[in-house]
């Protein structure tokens, strides 16, 4: 390969990342369903780590400052904080179902992960979650401007019911949703 071409070629994938990562703004209807699966996925990693250590699924501490901190970055978004706590909560209440689940589904750990080292929830975990919320307010500001609360909500549901979660975490999490929107 010639290196015009390859200069070329390095100068286009980095215009393509730059414009992938430079918009903060969700792009369709279906941004903000993602996000809060993304964000339920984060719950294999943290059960394992309360599995391992005996700590219970409910951190009200931890549940109470992530709200607060919420409510203080929606707020600079524009959006009002009840709408804020209320979305954020039922996202939370969705991954206690979710964690509980898991809990159920392999009271000894979940075998294919034996001998894998626990995930880091200070260091990786709750970083990832907190950036992840941070993208969840962004796309809930947008929503809420379309004022077109049924699409989403269909979308919402769509996206967690083909993620294969239980009705239980879906209702918890569009419950959330629906207040959000509000």
């Amino acid at each position: 390969m010639s290196s015009s071409r390859f200069l070329s070629l390095v100068s286009s994938l980095c215009i393509f990342m730059v414009g992938c990562a430079g918009s903060s703004r969700p792009q369709d209807d279906a941004t903000l369903p993602k996000l809060m699966v993304e964000r339920l996925s984060w719950m294999d990693e943290v059960v394992r780590v309360k599995q391992a250590r005996s700590l219970p699924v409910t951190d009200a501490k931890r549940e109470e400052e992530l709200l607060v901190m919420m409510e203080r970055e929606g707020q600079k978004a524009g959006l009002p904080a009840q709408a804020v706590r209320e979305f954020f909560a039922g996202q939370i209440t969705a991954a206690k179902f979710l964690q509980t689940e898991w809990l159920k589904k392999y009271p000894q750990g979940d075998p294919t992960l034996v001998g894998q080292p626990l995930p880091d929830l200070s260091v990786t975990v709750r970083p990832a979650l907190d950036r992840l919320g941070k993208s969840m307010l962004t796309a809930l500001a947008v929503s809420r401007q379309k004022q077109d609360s049924r699409t989403m909500m269909a979308a919402a549901k769509t996206e967690l019911t083909e993620a294969g979660y239980s009705k239980q975490v879906i209702a918890a999490a569009l419950e959330g949703l629906e207040a959000g929107l509000k």
